[in-house]
């Protein structure tokens, strides 16, 4: 089968391209999809190079958003079949433990993802569990769906069940122009949320426009993002703050969050430590809140949406699997709009 491996950390050139790789077998409770489409997400760049206390087992095939078509079914399967379009929740967690109990099997301490405790979706065939799977709809592409389970998820996850965003709430993003970014975006928008957003770039600038956002900054241009947020709100500041850049940001949200409000964060492109006021937070009635992904519903209730025409993924950028060095450059470069997609 075609598939991306890597044999060691390193660098997008670590990337190898094989067309002969081996067909996985699937176990009694799973089924082999066959991939048509995946995206690339900066979590792939991340552990590619070679993330702090994981071990992969090489060679690895990268990759947390499988969409295609179910190939063939192990025997324990009871509600899928060959033929069944599907994606794939991005997390497979098949304890019985508190945390399933509770409806949040995807921060059971047994989880595992794709492309990082389990191989991933750079490939034309994979495993799933049967617990894993969600149906995809005739009206949804298989482009659109693997746009879903990572960036789409997250962004869900975060603006509606972590933020719990209301109507006429303020919701800020960084860099809303990104895949997450986007669906962070609309999700707001269709709650009646009052919309604040950066980007670097004046095609992206333009973009956010386009999507309707009520505030637009760019902050690439030195102009101090939180003091324009606080005059514009009035000095009153941001309900629920979503970041994944990190302790170059931390400081800006801190200062524009307002009393009572949210800082979420699910990111660290510029590091994973930062500075926090404890006085301020408990002063100012601050939460601070981490995620990552989230659960398996709201897959299905985000991929519903988009079914329903609510919500729509953007797609920057079409290219195929062998591709894939080209598409971490990109990614790595940040000057792509939405997703990058690889068609298998």
């Amino acid at each position: 089968m075609k598939a991306i491996i890597i044999n060691e950390n390193g660098g997008s050139d670590k990337l190898i391209y094989k067309s002969d790789f081996l067909v996985p077998e699937i176990k009694p409770n799973e089924v082999l999809v066959n991939i048509k489409a995946t995206t690339v997400n900066r979590a792939d760049l991340v552990i590619r190079g070679g993330y702090p206390g994981l071990s992969l087992k090489f060679p690895h095939i990268p990759g947390g958003d499988i969409s295609g078509i179910i190939e063939k079914t192990g025997s324990e399967v009871k509600s899928f079949k060959p033929g069944d379009r599907v994606a794939a929740w991005s997390i497979v967690s098949e304890a019985d433990d508190d945390w399933s109990k509770r409806g949040k099997a995807g921060q059971s301490p047994a989880w595992q993802y794709f492309g990082m405790h389990r191989a991933g979706s750079y490939a034309e065939f994979t495993p799933v569990p049967e617990s894993s799977l969600v149906k995809l709809p005739d009206n949804v592409s298989f482009e659109d769906a693997a746009c879903l389970p990572v960036a789409g998820l997250t962004a869900y996850h975060a603006v509606k069940t972590v933020g719990g965003l209301q109507k006429g709430d303020t919701f800020f993003i960084w860099g809303g122009t990104s895949g997450l970014g986007i669906i962070a975006i609309q999700i707001a928008n269709f709650i009646g949320a009052e919309v604040f957003a950066t980007a670097g770039y004046p095609h992206k600038i333009d973009y956010l426009k386009q999507m309707g956002v009520d505030h637009i900054f760019n902050h690439r241009d030195g102009s101090a993002v939180e003091d324009e947020v606080l005059k514009i709100t009035g000095g009153k500041g941001i309900d629920v703050v979503l970041d994944y850049v990190g302790p170059e940001a931390f400081p800006k949200n801190f200062k524009m969050v307002k009393k009572g409000g949210k800082i979420l964060f699910c990111g660290i492109l510029t590091g994973r430590e930062a500075t926090v006021s404890l006085h301020q937070t408990y002063l100012r009635h601050i939460s601070l809140l981490g995620l990552y992904l989230g659960e398996k519903n709201e897959l299905e209730e985000l991929i519903k949406l988009v079914s329903e025409g609510k919500v729509k993924p953007h797609i920057g950028e079409t290219l195929e699997l062998k591709d894939a060095a080209k598409a971490h450059d990109m990614i790595a470069k940040g000057e792509v709009i939405g997703k990058i997609v690889m068609k298998i």
